[in-house]
């Protein structure tokens, strides 16, 4: 009778003398596979952000370019030919424009005077004066408090584009594209038809605008 009990005890332990758990050789071949999949994850993870990061200045550099092209083309379309006094009282055309100068100090490449303001952002007239100025590979639009400034009036500059390389503008008249405004012998009030706006972005390459001026006939 004992026999027989302990050959059934025998038959019911396991063979060897192993008791639940793991082995430590096991622990660590579970944690390298953990360790290896988690740098996976976190590598795709730093690829997902890196990769919203430039999508995301790239939406907001199209954006800026948009932007900045929509704010010319309302600037030129509300040309008018109202010229006004410079800081020291000399007459300037109602529009005016030269090839770019980059010095800190130069003319603007191309000034109008515009119209279709609110008269709170005017004083009333409805009328501003504004300007687009490259300086230091950046296009800012400049405008006066003012239409005829006082010695001390100085203009408000807004940064349009950064990392501009190069900044043209040419004038429309008479069938042909005119480096310069007023063309020799023109009145300080005449408008050109059309703005010709070259701009070459660093890295998004040259952009070719042309713009009417003034209401459309």
């Amino acid at each position: 009778m004992t026999n027989a009990r302990n050959r059934t005890a025998s038959h019911a332990c396991p063979a060897s003398g192993r008791t639940g758990g793991f082995t430590l050789l096991e622990v660590l071949v579970a944690i390298a596979i953990f360790a290896i999949f988690s740098a996976m994850a976190y590598g795709g993870l730093l690829r997902v952000l890196d990769n919203r990061d430039r999508i995301e200045f790239e939406r907001e550099t199209w954006r800026e370019l948009a932007l900045g092209f929509q704010r010319m083309k309302d600037d030129f379309a509300q040309a008018v030919d109202r010229p006004v006094r410079d800081n020291d009282g000399s007459p300037l055309p109602a529009f005016r424009g030269q090839p770019t100068d980059v010095r800190a100090l130069a003319e603007p490449s191309v000034e109008l005077t515009r119209a279709g303001l609110a008269a709170t952002e005017t004083g009333g007239s409805g009328l501003q004066r504004v300007a687009y100025r490259l300086n230091e590979k950046r296009l800012v639009r400049l405008h006066w408090p003012v239409l005829d400034r006082a010695p001390v009036t100085k203009p408000l500059a807004v940064p349009l584009f950064n990392d501009v390389e190069e900044f043209e503008v040419r004038f429309y008249h008479n069938a042909a594209w005119l480096d310069r405004w007023p063309p020799q012998g023109q009145s300080a009030t005449t408008l050109p038809r059309a703005v010709e706006i070259r701009l070459v972005h660093a890295g998004r390459g040259e952009f070719v605008r042309t713009f009417l001026v003034g209401p459309a006939p």
